[in-house]
């Protein structure tokens, strides 16, 4: 929707500005979780895409392995430089009442709260899960890697890439809409 982009995005520099940055911090969560992602079990009963004939023979870890070895990644080595976590969220010089983890765990929740308030069921779905997804890049950047393997469950790997998908087919239609 043409107009809808105009009146949304167009002319609203810091709204490409955040989007271009939160894709930033999905892409570098992935970059830094990539060896707990490559070793990671996707498979479950009733997997559609191992269960399948030849035409789906590639499986849902060989897919996952395309993406982390791609040219994507390896290209935006510069751009990861944008978002350092560790200068973020070095709590030694605040004051000890103060905590910008537990900030960024009470502003999720409270987005979580008001979710539940969406009357579409769809809408809530989605943003839920975009939610959970971006949650997860976010812990992925603050835990220590050896505690990536018991942290995460199944469906927060699984909204990780959800929400990765939906930050970069954003990205590809705000170039296509300014077209």
């Amino acid at each position: 929707n043409l107009d809808y982009f105009r009146r949304q995005v167009d002319g609203h520099p810091e709204r490409l500005k955040n989007l271009h940055f939160a894709f930033v911090v999905l892409l570098r969560a992935l970059r830094r979780a990539s060896p707990f992602l490559s070793n990671y079990d996707y498979s479950f009963e009733g997997d559609l895409l191992s269960n399948a004939s030849s035409v789906g023979s590639i499986t849902s870890n060989q897919l996952v392995q395309r993406l982390l070895d791609s040219a994507i990644l390896k290209s935006c080595a510069s751009v990861f430089e944008a978002f350092d976590e560790g200068l973020l969220f070095r709590e030694a010089q605040a004051p000890p009442w103060w905590s910008l983890k537990k900030q960024f765990k009470g502003v999720f929740h409270n987005v979580s709260k008001v979710l539940d308030c969406v009357p579409c069921q769809k809408c809530r779905l989605h943003a839920k899960v975009t939610m959970l997804g971006y949650g997860t890049a976010l812990k992925m950047l603050l835990l220590p890697p050896e505690l990536f393997v018991t942290a995460f469950s199944r469906d927060e790997v699984v909204a990780l890439f959800n929400t990765l998908a939906k930050f970069s087919s954003a990205i590809a239609h705000v170039k296509e809409m300014t077209q």
